[in-house]
């Protein structure tokens, strides 16, 4: 009996709730999208690249939305650029030597309808990483990109959730 109405209020307590899947959410409102290579306006180069295949990563694992290769198959385009990236010191050690950076980049971005032009989303987002600094320039170097990298990774994030609130 306690199983019988375990198995029933479960259910019964969720569906109360208006339980939603936060994962699933309400969606951008197309089927279909076509990402733009990112344009690059910093002296860092191919952070265009990394951004623009951090956003097909992340857009590419929401099941509702299939990303094309042709812009014409889209109902939507996602555009944006890499607007900013700074790397500067931001500890430093008894003897003035630099302990820690912190590199910071900035992109805008916009999704528009293919059939009327009209902007559907538009936004800026920016993200901050720290990374140590090493004697090795080789090591310095791995944790700089390792940097570049979980930026990326977070404004594609950043870009997929703010668009996601918008709709």
């Amino acid at each position: 009996m306690k199983c019988f109405l375990a198995l029933f209020l479960i259910p019964l307590a969720l569906l109360g709730c208006g339980y939603t899947p936060v994962a699933l959410g309400p969606g951008i409102g197309v089927k279909t999208l076509f990402i733009e290579p990112m344009d690059n306006r910093t002296a860092e180069p191919f952070l265009d690249s990394l951004v623009t295949n951090s956003l097909m990563a992340r857009f590419g694992r929401d099941s509702r939305l299939t990303l094309v290769k042709n812009r014409k198959d889209a109902e939507a385009i996602l555009t944006g650029t890499v607007t900013s990236y700074s790397r500067t010191a931001v500890s430093y050690d008894r003897t003035d030597n630099i302990q820690e950076y912190r590199s910071i980049m900035k992109v805008s971005a916009s999704l528009r309808r293919v059939s009327d032009g009209k902007i559907l989303w538009k936004n800026n987002v920016s993200w901050t990483e720290e990374s140590m600094n090493s004697s090795d320039r080789a090591v310095q170097e791995d944790q700089e990109t390792a940097a570049i990298q979980t930026i990326c990774e977070r404004l594609a994030e950043q870009v997929y959730n703010r668009m996601q609130d918008n709709f």
